[in-house]
Formats: C-alpha cells, structure tokens, sequence
C-alpha cells in the first residue's frame, strides 16, 4: 500500500510539473493526452495489477447451443403480427407451432391467434402468409 501512495504521489507532482511547462498552441491536446496515458500506466504497475493473469472466458461459437426451432417460430410471430398491425387488426396473441422435418428444417404448421376481429378479416390479412397452414381464430 505504501508503494501505491508513494508512486501516486510522485507520479501526480511529475505529471502535474509536465502539464505545467506544456506548450500552449495545437499540439497540447495531444501532448496532455501522452501525459494521461502515462500517468495511468504509473498508476496501473504501482497497484501490480497481474495483466497477464486475467482469464477473460469467452464463449466460444461451439460452446452455445443454439436452438434453431425457436428462432424460427419467434421470426414467424413476429412477421404474423407485423402482418396483422399493418392490416389494422386488433390481437391478443398469437401462437406458431412448427414441426421439425426429416432433412432438419422447419415448417410451420399452425398459427393460432386471440383476437376480438371477424375470422374472415383475420384469414384475408394473413393471405399470402397461410399457403398450406392451419390457422385457428379465437375470438374473445
């Protein structure tokens, strides 16, 4: 601790008696900036902070498993409900289900969505997205 106070206190009075017979003009930024740096290089070996034995334990790309199958039905709600908020139609929720199929991709197999909305006017909105789906319309 000594050492710390003893090297803070020199390094101060050494940096602050730089700053004083700095140059004024363009390059002072930059020559107070050089000074900074080595003021915190002092204080950082005053404190021997180990650098070296800072284990910085990063996630590697094949220690995170990532599960594909909720991406997917994440992705599909959200361009459901971005259909259904552009088309001006009211909802409470809405559910995807999807199945995994033999090569490993997914399929969406059924939406399910809570609305106050006419079934009809829900089915027109969602047009284009339902090719060979199952949509279930519950009104409350």
């Amino acid at each position: 601790m000594t050492q710390f106070i003893t090297s803070f206190c020199v390094g101060s009075v050494l940096i602050g008696s730089l700053y004083i017979i700095c140059p004024k003009g363009n390059i002072s930024k930059q020559i107070k900036y050089i000074f900074s740096l080595v003021f915190l290089i002092i204080i950082i070996s005053a404190a021997n902070v180990p650098l070296k034995s800072i284990d910085f334990d990063a996630l590697s790309p094949a220690d995170v498993e990532i599960d594909t199958e909720s991406l997917e039905t994440s992705a599909a709600e959200y361009v459901f409900s971005y259909t259904l908020k552009k088309q001006n139609i009211t909802f409470k929720k809405i559910s995807i289900f999807t199945d995994k199929t033999s090569d490993g991709s997914i399929v969406i197999t059924k939406a399910v969505v809570i609305t106050d909305e006419p079934p009809q006017k829900v089915i027109n909105a969602l047009a284009g997205l339902l090719d060979n789906r199952e949509v279930e319309i519950i009104n409350e």
